[in-house]
């Protein structure tokens, strides 16, 4: 047998191996659908950005600048008074009111005039909210040129509600606060622009305010605003609530002011009134959720 013939029996006796197999993916091994990443995202800016421990809020601070009681006795006069007011603001929220209204769970804080005392109102209504067991509050300050809440929470110099208006590739939920405050979060006013008002009137600011207020939550969205005769972006944010509570000092808001205010308001809105700075027995009411009601009562100084 010849050589060649030899190495032809050899590689006849060799096993024979298969052809190799390309690797296939399993679908586990594939990246999740593009539409699948998107809502994960989506759900994932929901939450507050919670890589840090909760803000602490000083109560001695709020106590310091006048913002709730220094007393229990006038704390606990004052938490019965809240009880009553915020009792039609939760069932307009809820839609359980005797009217529906558009955004109901956005409710602004205001005055007519500065010294009224609505960061007083705003802040204590938040954190009387807050101690309701099935809702989260969102406390944020639209006051942008005194931006008193965001003071009041120590929370000077970090990013907010101007901050994420200018930025789109800011996310909302990256200025939101969580406060060691049970159920209470914060959003300060952010850096000053001279062009607050047009921002207040842009589609970015209902894409922020549809973020701030969460998806498939209770959440409520608190606005501290600057007064309604002092600035423009007062009004413009006025436009996107659906319930506002403005606050009159007693003997010292005028009624030409209250009227003014009142008219740059409009009428699908639920208006209610608090009278502050007012000695009232405690059984008086001094709040009325229809202003027209309380407006028939107003004779010279509130």
């Amino acid at each position: 047998m010849s050589i060649v013939e030899k190495a032809a029996e050899k590689l006849k006796a060799l096993p024979v191996e298969s052809p190799a197999t390309p690797s296939v993916d399993t679908p586990s091994q594939h990246a999740a659908p593009t539409v699948e990443r998107s809502q994960e995202r989506a759900q994932a800016a929901e939450q507050p950005v919670e890589t840090t421990p909760p803000w602490h809020v000083d109560p001695a601070v709020l106590k310091r600048m006048g913002l709730v009681p220094a007393d229990e006795q006038a704390g606990a006069r004052l938490a019965d008074e809240l009880r009553r007011i915020k009792r039609p603001l939760l069932n307009n929220a809820i839609g359980e009111g005797a009217e529906t209204f558009a955004r109901g769970k956005h409710i602004m804080v205001t005055s007519a005039e500065a010294g009224e005392g609505k960061t007083f109102a705003a802040v204590n209504l938040a954190l009387s909210l807050a101690r309701e067991a099935d809702f989260e509050v969102l406390l944020v300050d639209g006051d942008i040129p005194k931006h008193d809440t965001t003071h009041a929470f120590g929370l000077d110099g970090k990013p907010g509600l101007m901050d994420v208006l200018v930025d789109e590739l800011l996310a909302p939920a990256e200025v939101i606060v969580r406060t060691d405050v049970p159920n209470l979060l914060v959003v300060p006013a952010g850096k000053p622009h001279p062009l607050a008002a047009e921002l207040f009137r842009s589609r970015r600011m209902e894409y922020v305010l549809d973020e701030f207020g969460g998806r498939n939550r209770r959440r409520l969205v608190v606005f501290d605003s600057s007064p309604l005769l002092a600035t423009s972006e007062s009004q413009v944010l006025a436009s996107h609530m659906g319930q506002v509570v403005m606050v009159i000092a007693a003997g010292r808001t005028r009624r030409q002011a209250v009227t003014s205010a009142l008219q740059s308001l409009n009428d699908f809105q639920y208006v209610g009134l608090v009278l502050n700075m007012a000695n009232l027995p405690a059984s008086e009411g001094y709040y009325n959720h229809h202003y027209s009601q309380y407006f028939k009562a107003l004779q010279g100084e509130v």
